[in-house]
């Protein structure tokens, strides 16, 4: 039995050792404060303060995708930085380069664009399209998005995100954005109009619940944007990078984009995102209307190149796709085994379960339970809960993740039977 299997149902009194007061004192009180304390980690587990080993199934929110600690990564970056760390944009670098090229040649895309984050690069893609509507004289600025999606918290990226909660802090926000409903094709000529600049969707809703969408509303977007000259820009920074079983999740679908946004996974680790654009969606842009300093770096484009080089794999890709078969078969398993389950959705090692409206426990609670049994998941929208593992991780792993979620549940219901019992 490992480590894992022996702690796996250790009481909610040994995770609450391992949480971070000092955190309350002085982190500026914009996450759930305290949280665990995480000190170590490899390949599909982590290790926190008191010594508890988990399973991660939240891989960073999807940037650890090739697990804790991954061969390979820490060599590159650390030989990188004995040459040259940063540089600024005011100078070339090789390893941004090679990066470069190796994502044009992976993908199809002519033109890259390096930053930091997922909300700087959406921030850029939008941008983009406005400065090419502009020098192109056409007369759309507004950027259509869809309710559900996610797309950072950045003014122009989150201008862009539905999430009210999300947005109404900051208002006003940057004006011209539309919403419409995600995978309806009913109404979008209604909506999609000449008056736009780009649309912007994700192919897999991340931070929504992994909500796919369906090919045919994608073929719409495609179609209609060709068809009025509008941008097409698919936000990849969670739903990419070989997280639901190709380099790209829109390459599921068949349908392309004039611009592709790729962050979490590429940098393994390291703060990198990547604007991928067609020669024609690059028109219009010039230098000195967009930068960033720390963008495309030595030492993180050097991470990028190690991750990409392995993920682009056919074989690597290809297991990534049966692991997910794998999940997706598990986690319909459990929906029927718990009503308090309405549901198990994703694509690839992008999935999720809801918590059915009529379940004695929410999202919350679900993650907290699921982390008191050796799990470590994260939510997604109102109602879900979100697997995001390693896209290494095996077989085994899958099962025990299931197994302990399985307990999770069980622990869960069984809590308000009792509940219930006691009343008068």
């Amino acid at each position: 039995m490992t480590a894992g299997a022996a702690n796996a149902t250790a009481p909610a009194s040994e995770t609450d050792r391992a949480l971070a007061l000092e955190e309350l004192e002085r982190f500026a009180p914009l996450y759930p404060l305290p949280r665990l304390e995480l000190v170590s980690g490899r390949n599909a587990r982590v290790v926190d303060t008191a010594g508890r080993e988990y399973i991660d199934f939240v891989s960073g929110i999807g940037v650890n995708a090739l697990g804790h600690a991954p061969a390979g990564i820490a060599r590159a970056v650390a030989r990188q930085m004995k040459l040259l760390a940063h540089c600024s944009n005011l100078f070339a670098n090789r390893p941004a380069i090679e990066l470069a090229r190796a994502l044009t040649d992976a993908t199809g895309y002519s033109k890259v664009f390096f930053c930091n984050s997922g909300t700087e690069g959406m921030e850029a893609a939008l941008k983009f399209a406005r400065a090419r509507a502009r020098a192109l004289g056409l007369p759309g600025r507004d950027v259509l998005a869809f309710r559900g999606g996610f797309h950072g918290r950045t003014a122009f990226a989150l201008s862009a995100t539905w999430t009210p909660s999300y947005r109404e802090p900051f208002e006003p926000l940057v004006p011209g954005v539309r919403f419409a409903d995600f995978n309806q094709v009913e109404g979008l000529d209604q909506v999609l109009d000449e008056g736009l600049a780009a649309v912007v969707v994700e192919p897999v809703q991340g931070e929504g619940g992994a909500v796919p969408a369906r090919r045919e509303f994608l073929e719409a977007l495609r179609a209609r944007c060709s068809a009025l000259g509008v941008q097409l820009i698919f936000d990849e920074v969670q739903c990419g990078m070989g997280r639901c079983g190709w380099l790209l999740a829109a390459q599921h679908y068949r349908v392309r984009a004039d611009v592709t946004v790729l962050s979490k996974a590429l940098g393994g680790g390291l703060p990198l995102a990547a604007v991928l654009m067609s020669d024609e969606a690059a028109r219009g842009l010039a230098p000195g209307q967009h930068g960033c300093t720390f963008g495309g770096g030595p030492a993180v484009t050097s991470a990028g190149l190690q991750v990409l080089e392995r993920v682009r794999r056919p074989g690597f890709l290809a297991r990534v796709r049966a692991r997910g078969r794998n999940l997706e078969k598990g986690l319909e398993a459990l929906a029927q085994r718990h009503s308090t389950i309405s549901e198990a959705r994703g694509l690839g090692l992008l999935r999720a379960v809801v918590v059915a409206d009529s379940a004695p426990f929410d999202a919350p609670a679900l993650v907290k339970a699921a982390r008191d049994h050796g799990l470590l998941l994260v939510r997604g929208g109102e109602r879900a809960v979100r697997l995001i593992p390693p896209l290494t991780v095996s077989p085994g792993e899958i099962e025990e993740a299931l197994a302990r979620l399985d307990r999770a549940l069980h622990h869960l219901e069984d809590q308000a039977a009792t509940k219930g019992e006691k009343k008068p």
